[in-house]
């Protein structure tokens, strides 16, 4: 997905839109290839966690981040807090 010209362009949209925006396991590498995780808190999958901080991420090793619209989260062991903190964003 991270080379697929329209998903990038939904990324940016969300991002400068301040549209909630959740990422989990690589789902942050499309982030990464959107250009909008620079300056933003995030955590990820291991396995990438040298790509974000490169994008300029604000890399935390935690079950979930939350930077205001956007959530993120390590992997699917994490996934209910993901879930809790992607509810809360969208009330």
């Amino acid at each position: 997905m991270r080379l697929d010209r329209e998903a990038l362009e939904i990324a940016r949209h969300f991002f400068n839109e301040n549209k909630p925006v959740a990422a989990i396991c690589h789902g942050p590498q499309v982030l990464v290839s959107a250009g909008v995780i620079k300056g933003r808190k995030a955590t990820c999958w291991i396995g990438i966690r040298d790509d974000i901080i490169a994008a300029g991420a604000l890399y935390e090793d935690s079950e979930v981040v939350v930077d205001g619209n956007f959530v993120s989260s390590r992997s699917p062991s994490d996934l209910h807090a993901f879930g809790r903190e992607m509810i809360k964003l969208l009330k």
